[in-house]
């Protein structure tokens, strides 16, 4: 018995080496996100709707798509497809890259933080104890993985700040350059600047460097890398001032219903991190005997900030969604715990213990996409990672399409950005998205090709060949016949249970614009 305790401590003992000192984060991270990558890419044919939106987005370069989101990470998409064309390896390289980067900026702000590499190298992984971190981004979510990994690298721009003596110039204009990526992500990107800016400024040593003459320098970078999309937004704020009118409308006016909405999501994020860290680490959640580093003192006033800021905007509009993965700006919270646990003492056995299930999490993540792969047909309706558009589309050429403009409905299934990827040669657009119109070449004569999903409960037909004319006078007429393109998902034939994808298809000579 003896032994075999000895054998398992020692075990413990090597796996908390592994994950933060050698190799320690950077590779352990790499390979788990490199394994993820290539079987999210290799195994499923089919990507969900924010991947896809940003296949059809990235077809054309514009300083701005819509009003919703920034779009840096559509620009971002198109670079990388200009070496792996507009596919699933574009979407794919992007998020798994960006997802990489997080951690690695969240690394290297740890280990400014913390007295020793093991709790600097468990503050940076334990992340992957947020459900929505180890698995919701991994198959969904686009511009949410960019702004998280800005969050990170703002984090640690301001520890490089704060450490150096006097600050450096290259400091302060990379922190531009974050900050003027970070609100080409995502808008709330700026709750989350505001929030952390105002916990820094009661850090003496922050203060000192956020006062700094030089942090003009900081928002000339930011100023220039943001004025050309925000001009862009700015002649569009009639559509924003729309919008708001909508939902101001739709939604009422003061109620605590969406208080409790933003409770359920802050702590829908932090579940199960909340849990665990509760269980191997309570001391750090009890009045402090020692003290913390001055950056957990600026962390947790900082959670409280969003949070309060989270409240006042559900008061006022009570029924907005405020949804799970808006509580990414909740990112630093492992920073905070163990913070604390460290000024608390942090028993080895605690961190060897919280090293444990980190690494089960890490490696239960390829897993359950290989299972996922397997097994999800059994259950499944849409089964939308399995539609196998590769096959689709060679059907649809068999049918005579050779190539021009493809108009796509994207319910019940993301139709247009996974035919994007199938047929990289032609222009999509997607009904979804009317108000953002990929270019027609000059001179096209290309052919028109309108797709829905065939086997959905409502039919969709109508609806297809109505966009298609209203949005570029394709002039189908609504009796025009249709065809069928039908295959099996992908999968083992034993668990995919004959399951097929069928695509309703009108191809006609071109006309209009959709040629």
């Amino acid at each position: 018995m003896a032994e075999s305790a000895s054998r398992l401590s020692r075990l413990l003992d090597r796996n908390l080496a592994i994950l933060t000192d050698q190799p320690g984060p950077p590779l352990v991270v790499g390979a788990i996100i490199l394994a993820m990558a290539l079987i999210r890419a290799i195994l499923f044919p089919g990507t969900g709707g924010d991947d896809g939106e940003q296949l059809i987005f990235s077809q054309f370069f514009a300083w701005g798509y819509q009003v919703r989101n920034p779009p840096l990470y559509t620009w971002l998409v198109m670079a990388v497809s200009q070496v792996t064309g507009p596919n699933l390896w574009a979407v794919n390289t992007v998020k798994f890259g960006l997802l990489f980067a997080m951690y690695m900026f969240l690394w290297r702000a740890a280990l400014r933080l913390f007295a020793t590499r093991a709790m600097a190298g468990l503050a940076a992984l334990a992340p992957v104890l947020f459900y929505f971190v180890a698995w919701e981004v991994v198959t969904g979510f686009s511009h949410t993985v960019l702004t998280a990994c800005l969050y990170a690298a703002v984090l640690w721009l301001l520890l490089r700040l704060r450490d150096a003596a006097p600050g450096r110039l290259s400091d302060y204009a990379l922190l531009g350059l974050a900050i003027g990526l970070g609100g080409l992500a995502k808008y709330a990107f700026w709750i989350f600047l505001v929030c952390l800016l105002a916990a820094a400024m009661t850090d003496r040593d922050l203060r000192r460097r956020i006062l700094s003459p030089w942090l003009l320098l900081t928002l000339a970078v930011a100023a220039a890398v943001l004025a050309p999309h925000y001009l862009w937004l700015a002649g569009r704020l009639d559509v924003l001032a729309a919008q708001a009118g909508e939902t101001a409308a739709a939604h009422g006016g003061f109620s605590l219903t969406g208080l409790g909405h933003g409770v359920k999501a802050a702590a829908g994020f932090l579940s199960p991190f909340w849990l665990i860290a509760l269980i191997c680490f309570p001391a750090a959640f009890r009045p402090l005997k020692a003290s913390a580093h001055p950056m957990a003192r600026v962390l947790g006033l900082y959670m409280i900030l969003v949070l309060a800021a989270t409240a006042v905007g559900t008061l006022i509009q009570p029924e907005f969604r405020i949804r799970t993965h808006y509580m990414f700006v909740l990112l630093f919270a492992p920073v905070w715990v163990l913070l604390r646990a460290e000024a608390a003492g942090a028993p080895i056995p605690r961190q060897r213990t919280l090293a444990a299930l980190i690494t089960l999490v890490l490696w239960a993540q390829p897993s359950a996409l290989i299972a996922k792969y397997l097994f999800e047909p059994l259950s499944c309706g849409r089964c939308q990672h399995h539609i196998p558009y590769a096959d689709l589309a060679a059907k649809i050429r068999d049918l005579g399409f050779a190539g021009g403009t493809v108009v796509a409905y994207w319910h019940p299934d993301p139709l247009p950005g996974n035919l994007r990827a199938a047929l990289p040669d032609a222009r999509v657009i997607s009904l979804k998205h009317p108000d953002v119109l990929p270019p027609l070449a000059p001179g096209a004569a290309g052919q028109c090709l309108v797709v829905w999903s065939a086997d959905a409960a409502r039919d969709n037909r109508p609806t297809a060949i109505a966009g298609a004319n209203s949005l570029l006078d394709a002039g189908i007429a609504p009796d025009t016949p249709q065809r069928l393109v039908i295959s099996p998902l992908e999968g083992l034939p034993m668990l995919t249970g004959g399951k097929t994808a069928a695509l309703g298809v009108i191809l006609t000579p071109g006309a209009g614009d959709c040629r």
